[in-house]
């Protein structure tokens, strides 16, 4: 698939082209430490990648290799948001919710996954918010 030209290929990875990608999305308000927001992360990774398994997006985005950005927002409200609205836009979501067992409260959403799915309908959602 990465060879077919007919595959819209968008330039919002930050200034690499890829077909498909996987957007993950972290709260910078919980003051969590940089273990905790990689495994955060990997949680929603690994969620969105399980959720995803066998369909034509998955198939693309594991010969793109796997690309993925990692994005911030300000606050839970502003995750659950992007959530909103990516599930609005028919893209796959995957949130994220603590178990509670080192630094946040249980239930506490602390990150989410957008896709993988087309760049371009990503980036509709995701493409104002910053690097993590």
């Amino acid at each position: 698939m990465a060879g077919d030209s007919r595959v819209l290929k968008s330039p919002g990875f930050y200034g690499v082209i890829v077909a498909v990608k996987l957007a993950l999305v972290v709260r910078a308000d919980l003051g969590m430490g940089r273990g905790k927001i990689a495994a955060q992360v990997a949680h929603a990774a690994v969620a969105a990648a399980l959720a995803s398994s066998g369909s034509r997006d998955f198939a693309a985005w594991l010969e793109e290799g796997q690309p993925k950005v990692v994005l911030k927002v300000a606050s839970g409200e502003q995750l659950l948001e992007v959530a909103r609205r990516a599930d609005a836009a028919g893209l796959p979501v995957e949130l994220i919710r603590d178990a509670g067992r080192t630094q946040v409260e249980p239930g506490t959403p602390t990150c989410c996954a957008v896709g993988p799915a087309d760049s371009a309908r990503i980036d509709a959602v995701t493409g104002e918010l910053s690097l993590l």
